[in-house]
C-alpha cells in the first residue's frame, strides 16, 4: 500500500467517534489505555461463554472464521497480512505500507508481535477481578499494538531497506461475551447483526479527521484523492495510541475486518446486502471479487468471523458449510 503518514503532534487527540453508537446497539465507546475503559468484563474465552442469557437458556458459543485475501489487479504483490486464530479468539488485518520489503515485512511483523503479545498476557486476566478485566483487555490490546509499533520502528531504524515501513492494523479479541476491536489505521471493522452491518471502527485518516471537523462533505471526501493519507499507524512512531472498542457479543453475530482495499469499494449497506443472500463463509470471497471488479487498485483483505451456538455449530458442519478445525475447539473447566 503506497500511503503517507502524518501521526499527531505529541499530546494531540483526534475527536472520539464511534460509527456503531449512533444506532443504539450494545457497543463501547471507543477507549485507550490511558483513558480507561467500561467495567464488569465477563469471564474467560476459555469458559466458553457457558452462562444463562436474558431467557435463562444455557448458551455455549464458538466461533467460526473463513478468511480471504488477493493482491488486486494494480499491485504486483501483497503487503496486507491476517490472522485467524479461533483457540485463541483472535482474528487481525495488517495493511502493510512502505514498499515491497517493507510493506509486506511491517504487516507480518505486527501480525506477530500482536498474536505473542496477546496469547501470553491472556492467562493473567484469570485472576483480575470480574469488575476490572474489560479495563484489563484493553490494556493487553494497547500494549500489543505498542509493542508491535516499537518493533517495526526499530527494526526500520536498524535497516535502511526498511525505512519508511508501517502498517494498519484492526483485530478483534473475543472474551467471554464481549468482543474488543483494536484499531490504528483505515482498515474497518463491521459488525452484522439482524440484517444490518454497522461501522465499529473510526479511520484515522486525514479525510476523516476533517470530515468530522465539518470542514469538508462527505461528497468531497468520496471525490478526495487524499484517500491515502493516514494520520495514526503501526510503526511509524515507536508507540502508537490504538482505540479499543468493546462489544457486546450475542449468538449470530458476524464480524468483517477488511483492509481499505475491499473497504474503498464496498459499504456497509452492501456488506448487509450481501450477508443476506449468502452464507458467512463466501463473505470474503464475495467481498474480494467485488473489490477486484470494481477496480482492485489496493491489496484485499477480508476476515468473518461468525458467533454461534453449539447447535448451530453442529448444523453448520454438518451441511459442510465449515470443517471441524474451523471452530472453537471446547476446552475443559
Amino acid at each position: 500500500m503506497s500511503r503517507l503518514s502524518f501521526p499527531q503532534r505529541y499530546g494531540a487527540r483526534a475527536r472520539a467517534h464511534n460509527p456503531a453508537s449512533r444506532w443504539g446497539w450494545p457497543v463501547g465507546t471507543a477507549c485507550n489505555a490511558c483513558n480507561g475503559a467500561s467495567e464488569g468484563g465477563p469471564r474467560s474465552l476459555r469458559s466458553l461463554l457457558g452462562e444463562r442469557g436474558e431467557r435463562g437458556i444455557v448458551c455455549s458459543v464458538r466461533i467460526i472464521a473463513w478468511p480471504a485475501t488477493d493482491v488486486g489487479r494494480v499491485r504486483s504483490h501483497n503487503e496486507d497480512s491476517h490472522l485467524v486464530d479461533s483457540e485463541l479468539g483472535l482474528y487481525l488485518v495488517a495493511d502493510g505500507m512502505g514498499g515491497h520489503a517493507g510493506g509486506a515485512h511491517a504487516s507480518q511483523l505486527c501480525v506477530d508481535v500482536v498474536d505473542k503479545v496477546v496469547r501470553r498476557g491472556i492467562d493473567s486476566l484469570r485472576s483480575v477481578p470480574p469488575q476490572h478485566r474489560s479495563a484489563a483487555i484493553t490494556e493487553l490490546l494497547c500494549a500489543a499494538a505498542s509493542e508491535a509499533s516499537a518493533r517495526i520502528f526499530d527494526q526500520a531504524a536498524a535497516d535502511h531497506r526498511l525505512q519508511g515501513m508501517g502498517t494498519t492494523l484492526t483485530g478483534l479479541l473475543l472474551h467471554g461475551r464481549r468482543g474488543y476491536v483494536v484499531h490504528v489505521g483505515d482498515s474497518r471493522a463491521f459488525l452484522l447483526r439482524g440484517g444490518s452491518c454497522r461501522q465499529l471502527t473510526n479511520d484515522h485518516s486525514w479525510l476523516n479527521e476533517q470530515l468530522q471537523a465539518g470542514l469538508i462533505t462527505e461528497e468531497e471526501a468520496a471525490a478526495s484523492d487524499l484517500k491515502h493519507i493516514i494520520t495514526r499507524s503501526v510503526g511509524f512512531e515507536r508507540h502508537v495510541e490504538a482505540d479499543v472498542i468493546p462489544v457486546n457479543v450475542l449468538p449470530g453475530d458476524a464480524f468483517l475486518l477488511c483492509s481499505d482495499g475491499m473497504a474503498n469499494y464496498i459499504d456497509g449497506d452492501e456488506i448487509a446486502e450481501l450477508a443476506r443472500d449468502h452464507w458467512y463463509a463466501d463473505l470474503p470471497q464475495l467481498c474480494t471479487d467485488l473489490a477486484n471488479k470494481r477496480g482492485g487498485d489496493d491489496n484485499i483483505t477480508v476476515v468473518v468471523a461468525l458467533a454461534c451456538n453449539d447447535h448451530d455449530q453442529r448444523r453448520i458442519i454438518r451441511d459442510n458449510r465449515a470443517t471441524v478445525t474451523d471452530t472453537l475447539p471446547p476446552i475443559k473447566a
